[in-house]
């Protein structure tokens, strides 16, 4: 017997929700539960925009390129224009301070369907001035392999918090990487070779806004924020991107 989980794309407006045939196997902020980030722990962040209102994080790959969640590229199915997007950095705070710059051009993963190769390259229209608090983060080897079952990755973001509202400062939540079982029981499409899971607690964990946004291990990117199973901070791990998966092309994107 088949039953339906509800999963949640996490921009911070438009929640996309999408009905899963999923296994009925029972599963053993603010990012919800998280707490303010410094500065000086997340150079790489930034508050990707539409319109200038914050939707999306993502991460500096390059002094040029941005990496996000190809879902944020969306609204109401439809692909929103790079002349609408921007992106601050160098800054905790989504409303003020840093540096916005403007979006040159959007380039999805080919493969890119809501729940899969949900990555998203970003040009901006000209090169940023790296300092200590705007810098490109690591990204990872081929098909390098994840920190062990039970490591604590950190993922920073400025989505929706515990009170409903999104946070104007960037906050930090600790999740455990859970085991290709669990992922598998909370996410029946799940593939070890492009996507991991990462556990919370009870109302906490990643919510709307939060989509985009690293999976840091150490000081590397380990993965990109993709969706949630059920509502936000529910029993479910929640889902990520692995970026090692995505080597090749990431190489493409950064040379292009």
């Amino acid at each position: 017997m088949m039953q339906l989980k509800q999963v949640q794309l996490l921009t911070i407006v438009g929640c996309v929700l999408a009905a899963l045939a999923l296994a009925s196997a029972t599963p053993t902020g603010r990012i919800l539960g998280g707490a303010e980030a410094d500065a000086s722990a997340t150079p790489y962040a930034a508050s990707l925009r539409i319109d200038n209102a914050h939707v999306c994080g993502a991460s500096i790959i390059s002094s040029t390129k941005l990496l996000t969640a190809a879902h944020c590229l969306k609204r109401n199915g439809k692909a929103i224009q790079a002349t609408r997007m921007s992106a601050r950095v160098g800054s905790t705070n989504q409303y003020a301070g840093g540096r916005v710059v403007s979006i040159a051009s959007a380039v999805a993963h080919p493969d890119y369907t809501d729940l899969q190769h949900n990555l998203a390259v970003l040009t901006l229209s000209a090169p940023l001035q790296l300092t200590t608090r705007i810098a490109p983060i690591e990204l990872p080897g081929k098909d390098e392999a994840l920190p062990a079952t039970g490591s604590v990755l950190s993922v920073a973001g400025w989505g929706t918090t515990e009170e409903g509202t999104s946070s104007f400062k960037i906050r930090q939540v600790k999740l455990q990487l859970a085991t290709a079982e669990v992922c598998q029981d909370a996410y029946a499409e799940h593939k070890p070779e492009t996507s991991f899971c990462l556990a919370h607690a009870l109302k906490q964990g990643t919510c709307n806004g939060d989509g985009g946004s690293a999976a840091v291990y150490g000081q590397q990117l380990v993965g990109v924020t993709s969706f949630v199973v059920g509502a936000c901070g529910s029993r479910y791990p929640d889902v990520f991107v692995r970026v090692s998966g995505y080597h090749d092309w990431l190489q493409q994107q950064l040379r292009a």
